[in-house]
């Protein structure tokens, strides 16, 4: 076998995705192996080269193992003393457990510490041989499936090895309720089962990946070269579980582990679909859900198994024992495949009471689905802050939105989750200055609250969050405190708690060394997000905080455990730890995107970004094929980057996407620029896609988006948005908005508002400098997911020597690549405003200036599938030249405003809807109103379809333009006397060709 160096150079590439987005990614681990990449897979090729295996099994290779924390299992949870007591203060609660006299037991779960070399095999193995166990699973396998192309073949370019996991789960969860519902609906009794395998990825070992007899069944051949890898990995697989106390298992946090685990339970599928054939059968990795008729009258678990073990073979490949359903095939000798009775659930359910369950499930799960839609909303008070958090880790009010789903640790982690996700938004898109008071009550509760026996056991994973969250905001007072707090919880831990490890034998005893691993993992998640966070460039002041952490920590201030002693030698200067940020940075390793140094300053923080001159420089020659070398060549030519760019550009965590790439790539509708762009999404993302089904300007100047089928009607969304003055001088002059954290709460309140209608809008529409440039991207890829197109102004884009540009950003839908993208399209305005052109000159000594490439004397359109409209930025409207050039080429214009004087321009709308005979939409800060759109209709009452003006509070009013109506109507010689004002005279000569329509 002979493995070629750029297929492990893709193997890396996903590996390095696959690491970074696991439980616990090992930062500086993958940054060193990165130092040395051509080296160290060099090195890799040989041994996969020779015939020598032995390497492989060597614990330089296999890496080791870690623990993490699972539980907190108290003796007296269950007793009669504690029942109906409620404990305010967590530290109380503890002391009673501890004061009771016995032990509370502190369950630990062994983790997988794998060398980067085992993760690159683990990439190659599924490339090469797990992609051919993963292609025979049925398509009833929602969970861990590898990523593939439109040919159903393994996309080897595509970033991470798997699918990703979001929509498989939805299709999982939503397929049974369907099933159950619809039986129901028919009048059909109905049994849904849920049931999980107990421990799975511990009882399973591997070796049956090497049985011919199980690749029979599994209906594969492989040829020597995958035979010979096979070997070499699954025989790794059993060499690393021999080191660890289960001696026993599979490495979990090794991706393809869950092929594997995958793989084991193809017999199972096989059985279910031809013998039970229920009306849904679904498996997401160890969970299964089957939904069938009750036709037998079953009520009962034991009856249901019963009728499950009479089926052909089904004795053969299933047994009850211990309460429990064990899954025994050939194969799989020697491992415990068992379905806990505890944890399997039968429901039986028929009639109106069974429907009103599953229509109950539902809800919830359209709840849940719209809470993570949502967009961020903290308390108005920080006093509120805490009460929140509370309300987010207990269970009160809280119900399961699955039928999997009910216990407390689920729920739990889900309400944390969506509550840290929220602060996390803040830091990213306001200075943290201005949200710093509810930052600080976010961490002091979480010190209260999370830092504590019980729930750090449950939410521990969730901890660098919070760490990484406080580096990058210069919060390093209450970074001491947290360090401290997690001391004292290590000290009571080590004190108070008898130790296990889920899934050893009892008679086994675990040492000090072993318990060790579990403070040495939450050491190197500390130090990692600590150097990936830190700030490239402290303030004054966080220079003063830094200096006291560090004195404090040196000190001994923060305890003196072990964990705490080590992070003590970690930390050194602040100028050092800033290099390795640096290095974390060229690698796309750390907190803020590689990405980012290649957006406009406005739209991202420059926080995290380091100088271009300390990035790391990377030779790629021979690790990657050539194609894909060319497509990041052309990538660095866009960012300014000279030869040999920083090595997370090549091989990045999380790469442009395609609404950024837009802002990159110079003039990417032009169709000589098409094959260009194309190379370097390829090359990113491993999307291929044709020219034809992407945006590209013709001849004509018009830029064509696809975006599906024709809609006859379009539903707009005009919103009435406050605009201050103080946010305007702001942007001007380059300060932060002093109406920061309120107008950032008020926009997120505005499109959660929107998200949540059922109208079913296809766009928004702000006005004029209505967003900071930093949010555009989180709210147009909110609306994408609603089916929503954004159009807005954005505040100044300041360019040297005293240029600002004026543009209005659109965010458009579109489906070149087979799903639901986002294409921004970016259009200056061509002159300022009289008073407009004043105030920039008197605040700050600016001129309004176009980019040249944006400079324009005919006004562009565009057409987004088949609706055609163009833009114009307040006072453009003005320009009798520019509505006249629009005449029969638009069915609608969008016209952002910032503008006092609605007189005047209700003059201009109300004759522009006539003359361009168009819908007009006009947008207007809310301070000044007449926010509308405008229609040519015949009858004057009908000509507003809506008109907003006024209100205290920010809101949004939809209305409907009937564009197919509009067109049947143009495309007659002469107009009809029906719905709409006659065409201007001339109208039918420059009537565009491709607006022309069957007339009624």
């Amino acid at each position: 076998m002979t493995v070629l160096l750029t297929k492990l150079g893709l193997a890396y590439r996903k590996a390095k995705v696959d690491l970074y987005y696991s439980t616990n990614p090992s930062l500086l681990d993958l940054s060193n192996y990165e130092d040395r990449l051509a080296t160290n897979l060099t090195k890799l090729k040989a041994h996969l080269d020779s015939t020598d295996e032995a390497w492989f099994q060597e614990p330089e290779f296999l890496g080791t193992w870690c623990l993490v924390p699972k539980q907190i299992i108290t003796p007296i949870k269950n007793s009669s003393e504690v029942q109906g007591l409620i404990f305010a203060s967590s530290e109380a609660e503890w002391d009673t457990i501890v004061d009771a006299g016995t032990k509370p037991t502190a369950e630990f779960r062994l983790m997988a510490k794998c060398s980067i070399d085992f993760h690159v095999l683990s990439a190659l193995w599924m490339i090469e041989v797990g992609s051919i166990f993963d292609k025979k699973l049925s398509k009833n396998v929602y969970g861990s499936r590898l990523r593939r192309n439109r040919h159903e073949k393994i996309n080897t370019w595509a970033l991470g090895s798997f699918k990703p996991y979001l929509r498989p789960f939805r299709e999982w969860r939503d397929g049974g309720i369907h099933a159950m519902s619809s039986a129901l609906e028919n009048k059909k009794k109905v049994l849904a089962l849920t049931a999980d395998i107990s421990s799975f990825y511990h009882e399973l070992t591997p070796n049956f990946m090497l049985d011919t007899n199980f690749h029979t069944i599994a209906g594969i051949t492989l040829n020597e070269a995958q035979t010979k890898l096979n070997r070499i990995f699954i025989n790794s697989l059993l060499a690393w579980a021999k080191n660890t106390p289960l001696e026993k298992g599979l490495p979990v946090g090794l991706p393809a582990s869950a092929v594997v685990a995958n793989a084991a339970l193809i017999r199972l599928d096989q059985f279910i679909e031809q013998q039970v054939v229920p009306l849904y059968y679904g498996r997401y990795v160890d969970d299964i859900m089957l939904v069938m008729e009750n036709t037998n009258e079953v009520k009962t678990t034991e009856q249901f198994w019963e009728w499950v073990f009479n089926r052909d073979g089904g004795k053969e490949l299933l047994k009850q024992k211990d309460r429990s359903i064990l899954f025994e095939p050939e194969y799989l000798k020697g491992c415990r495949i068992a379905f806990d009775n505890s944890k399997n659930k039968l429901f039986v359910l028929s009639g109106t009471t069974g429907l009103a369950m599953a229509n109950a499930i539902s809800e919830q799960i359209n709840k849940r689905a719209s809470e993570w839609r949502s967009l961020p909303d903290l308390p108005d008070s920080p006093e509120s802050v805490a009460t929140d958090l509370l309300k987010a880790t207990s269970l009160t009010g809280e119900q399961a939105d699955t039928l999997r789903k009910t216990d407390a640790l689920t729920l739990h982690r889900a309400g944390f989750a969506l509550n840290l996700r929220d602060y996390e938004a803040f830091e990213r898109d306001l200075p943290p200055e201005e949200w710093q008071a509810h930052r600080h009550a976010f961490f002091a509760a979480a010190i209260e609250h999370i830092l504590t026996p019980i729930k750090f056991f449950e939410l521990s994973q969730y901890l660098p969050r919070i760490v990484r969250m406080a580096v990058a905001c210069e919060d390093f007072e209450h970074l001491g405190r947290i360090i401290k707090a997690i001391n004292n919880l290590a000290v009571k831990i080590s004190t108070s708690c008898e130790f296990t490890i889920k899934g050893l034998d009892r008679e086994k005893e675990i040492s000090l060394g072993d318990i060790s691993r579990c403070w040495s993992s939450l050491l190197e998640a500390l130090t990692d997000n600590i150097a990936s966070a830190f700030p490239a460039k402290l303030s004054s002041t966080g220079k003063i905080a830094w200096g006291t952490f560090d004195y404090e920590l040196k000190k001994g201030h923060y305890g003196s455990h072990q964990l705490t002693l080590a992070l003590n030698r970690w930390i050194s200067t602040s100028t050092n730890i800033q290099k390795i940020q640096a290095i974390l940075f060229s690698r796309d390793l750390a907190h803020i995107p590689l990405r980012f140094m290649g957006l406009p300053t406005e739209m991202v923080s420059q926080r995290g970004i380091p100088a271009r001159k300390s990035l790391l420089k990377f030779q790629l020659d021979g690790l990657l094929p050539d194609e894909m070398l060319d497509g990041h060549d052309m990538l660095a030519g866009w960012m300014k980057l000279q030869q040999n760019f920083p090595p997370g550009l090549a091989f990045a965590t999380r790469p442009f996407n395609l609404n950024e790439l837009y802002l990159v790539a110079p003039q990417p509708f032009l169709a000589s620029n098409l094959k260009a762009f194309a190379a370097v999404i390829k090359a990113l993302r491993g999307f291929d896609f044709t020219d034809h089904k992407m945006p590209y300007q013709d001849k004509k100047s018009v830029l064509h988006i696809p975006n599906g089928e024709p809609k006859y009607k379009q539903t707009i969304a005009v919103t009435s948005w406050e605009i201050k003055d103080l946010s305007f001088n702001a942007a001007i002059i380059r300060l932060p908005d002093p109406e920061g954290r309120l107008r950032y709460q008020r926009i997120n309140r505005l499109i959660n508002e929107v998200i949540s209608r059922p109208d079913g809008a296809s766009y928004l529409i702000l006005p004029e400098l209505a967003l900071p440039p930093q949010w555009f991207m989180r709210i147009a890829d909110k609306l994408k997911r609603r089916g929503i197109s954004l159009i807005t102004g954005v505040e100044y884009l300041h360019a040297p020597k005293k240029i600002v540009r004026h543009q209005v950003w659109a965010s458009l839908i579109h489906d070149g690549l087979g799903f639901p993208s986002l294409m921004l399209y970016r259009q200056d305005k061509q002159k300022p405003a009289f008073h407009e052109e004043q105030e920039l000159y008197r605040l700050a000594g600016l001129n309004m200036r176009p980019a040249q490439e944006q400079q324009w004397c005919t006004p562009p359109i565009i057409s987004h599938g088949d609706f055609r409209f163009a833009v114009m930025i307040c006072s453009e409207l003005t320009n009798i030249r520019y509505r006249a050039d629009l005449r029969g080429k638009v069915d609608a214009l969008f016209v952002p405003e910032w503008n006092p004087d609605t007189d005047t321009f209700n003059s201009l709308v109300e004759s522009a809807a006539l003359d361009i005979h168009a819908y007009i939409i006009q947008c207007n800060n809310r301070r000044f109103g007449d926010s509308r759109i405008r229609a040519p209709y015949k009858e004057r009452w009908k000509r507003d379809i809506l008109r907003v003006k006024g209100g205290n509070h920010d809101y949004c009013i939809t209305g409907e333009i009937d564009v197919l109506a509009l067109r049947q109507f143009q495309s007659s010689y002469r107009s009809p006397n029906s719905e709409f004002k006659p065409v201007p005279d001339g109208f039918n000569e420059e009537m565009s060709f491709e607006r022309r329509v069957q007339p009624k």
